[in-house]
């Protein structure tokens, strides 16, 4: 397996004959494909090589790859344009059943194991269709099972054999507690949830047929800041461990394909989520095909990123949960699990449920995702993804194995050190905002009226890395802030001192409100003064300590210097100008602009206005 070539893809042997029902829905839409191609057939054909001459000459001179082109964190080419390979041409794994929808699973982990059970018949009454676990012995941030008749009350009422439960955390004691419990329910249906290598995988696997005892999570990876190439390689490389360690069990390597789950993340980021998912199917059926599992479909389970949700302004997230959802369906997995909106501040009530899981049904049931095997298959853009993710996930792959695995990813210092440096590349481009998270480092809103959330916390799953949320060091300066106005009365501000007329300062004067804004800070002035001596009257009036000029370039140029010393002289502890630094202009402490460090401007201005960490 390690000189396997990782361009090469597509899965022979036994496992390719999971390509029928693909390959069945192929034939019927293939004639209508032809027709389409038939229109185009009077235009001459173009090569990526007339389209980039053409772009350079639109550039004027400007550099191509600066102006046109993205890169993902691992490289990745994202366009700007994309044109068809002849290595596109045919599917590279086996799909989604296009003729059943995916599994809607919700997490549930109310202490109280009665509690839990009328919150799970809830969401199976309302479509939810699968049903995880997390599990916690002294009930703080899971159901507190600490016998198996804990379990049985909290399923209750559940036909195991046709909604499925599965562990999101819980480890082997966890495990034995599920096994217990089930011990006298032929033909359940589930997971264990345990990780690859577990000793008591294969005990399981024997005694329970129809459930999967290995889950192989690689969200671990994406929610701890790495990469999508990172998550798939340890997703490949943990699920190698998984069927080699249940086959040396003495379990039968198609049975051994059959008690595997993989878990991947899902985020906003529709169309490298949706490639990294189809290259995820793609490595897992390579793997697949080399220990000889037969024609098994490893399922691959999708969960909606923790990394990407916000406590503050937190309805924000069900726009990133609906393109996560839309993206997971889009990508081809199997199950998905939906995050409820308000996973940042605590545990989910019945109502942030109830979002989540109606969510799923109208991408089912509106928007018909389910009934397309690949919808992506074709598009030149989510091939070409695809297909670069799929080879730089192999290519680490092979070098995890080489470290020596699973284990030592898990275990060693080198994959930590990883996912370490791509965190901080990621948080660094939330700084600078060349990344947004609206509602926290652009658009904030100071005033959104609370949501309610239970007490715990819903990670939900036991995670070899410590999970992160990028909007975490943004709501720590909110909160400070608004500690502050709790203790002193008033809001911490800073005075906007303006040059210029209101179309003149106005887009700096916004942009400054809303950088502020996501440290939890107002602000006051803002106005067209008549002259020097009027803003600096209103800046005294204010009381604050702190003074931001907001005004045009040549505003700046002509006024900014003198206006800055008379604050200074007025009483003024900082003086910041809004925009990059202008040759001539002396006497500003701080230039705060679209590429400023967004942390470091907030921390100072936290500091100056004397609010207290």
């Amino acid at each position: 397996m390690a000189d396997a070539n990782p361009r090469c893809f597509r899965v022979d042997g036994a496992a390719g004959r999971a390509f029928s029902r693909a390959a069945a829905c192929q034939v019927r839409t293939s004639r209508m494909s032809e027709d389409i191609r038939s229109l185009s057939r009077g235009f001459p054909a173009q090569s990526p090589e007339d389209w980039r001459a053409l772009a350079l000459g639109a550039l004027k001179g400007a550099d191509f790859d600066r102006s046109l082109v993205r890169r993902t964190i691992d490289g990745v080419e994202r366009g700007p344009v994309f044109f068809d390979r002849p290595d596109d041409a045919s599917p590279l794994y086996p799909p989604r059943d296009a003729f059943l929808p995916w599994g809607i699973r919700q997490v549930h982990g109310a202490a109280d194991p009665a509690a839990a059970n009328a919150d799970i018949l809830a969401d199976l009454r309302g479509g939810v269709t699968q049903i995880a676990l997390r599990l916690d012995q002294d009930g703080t941030n899971g159901i507190a099972a600490a016998s198996a008749q804990d379990l049985r009350r909290a399923l209750e009422g559940v036909d195991l054999t046709v909604a499925p439960v599965h562990l999101e955390s819980g480890g082997e004691d966890g495990a034995g507690l599920l096994a217990d419990a089930l011990r006298d329910t032929p033909g359940a249906k589930g997971g264990f949830g345990l990780p690859p290598g577990s000793p008591s995988a294969a005990r399981l696997v024997s005694n329970f047929p129809d459930m999967t005892a290995i889950a192989v999570d690689a969200r671990a990876v994406f929610d701890a800041g790495g990469s999508e190439v990172q998550e798939i390689a340890f997703m490949a490389t943990g699920l190698s461990q998984a069927l080699r360690a249940l086959i040396d069990q003495g379990v039968e390597p198609r049975i051994a394909g059959n008690a595997v789950e993989v878990r991947m993340a899902a985020d906003a980021d529709i169309h490298l989520t949706v490639a990294k998912l189809r290259a995820a199917r793609i490595v897992c059926a390579r793997i697949a095909d080399a220990f000889a599992i037969g024609d098994v479909q490893i399922p691959i389970h999708a969960v909606t990123a923790y990394r990407m949700m916000t406590r503050r302004d937190p309805w924000t997230n069900l726009i990133r949960v609906t393109a996560a959802g839309f993206a997971a369906a889009s990508g081809g997995a199997d199950v998905i699990t939906v995050r409820p909106v308000t996973v940042a501040l605590g545990r989910p009530d019945r109502f942030a449920h109830r979002v989540a899981r109606n969510l799923q049904i109208m991408l089912q049931e509106e928007s018909h995702l389910g009934r397309v095997a690949d919808p992506a298959a074709g598009s030149y853009l989510h091939e070409t993804l695809t297909r670069e993710l799929a080879q730089q996930a192999w290519t680490l792959f092979q070098t995890l194995e080489s470290e020596g695995g699973y284990r030592a990813a898990v275990e060693g210092d080198a994959m930590r050190e990883r996912i370490s440096a791509f965190r901080e590349a990621h948080e660094q481009a939330y700084r600078s905002s060349r990344e947004s998270l609206i509602g926290i480092n652009a658009y904030p809103e100071l005033h959104a009226k609370p949501v309610h959330a239970l007490p715990g916390h819903d990670i939900g799953h036991d995670a070899p890395f410590p999970a992160i949320r990028f909007a975490e060091p943004f709501e720590a300066f909110r909160d400070a802030a608004e500690k502050h106005e709790e203790k002193t009365g008033t809001r911490p501000a800073a005075f906007l001192a303006t040059i210029g007329t209101l179309a003149e300062f106005n887009p700096r004067t916004g942009f400054a409100q809303n950088l502020l804004a996501a440290g939890g800070l107002t602000v006051t002035g803002g106005e067209a003064y008549r002259d020097a001596e009027a803003c600096v009257t209103a800046f005294q009036e204010s009381g604050s300590s702190l003074v931001v000029i907001c005004g045009s370039d040549a505003g700046y140029q002509a006024e900014a210097a003198t206006l800055a010393e008379k604050l200074k002289q007025a009483g003024a502890d900082e003086v910041w100008l809004a925009g990059r630094p202008i040759d001539g202009v002396t006497g500003i402490t701080r230039h705060i602009h679209m590429r400023s460090d967004r942390l470091d401007d907030l921390r100072l201005a936290h500091k100056i206005l004397g609010v207290q960490g």
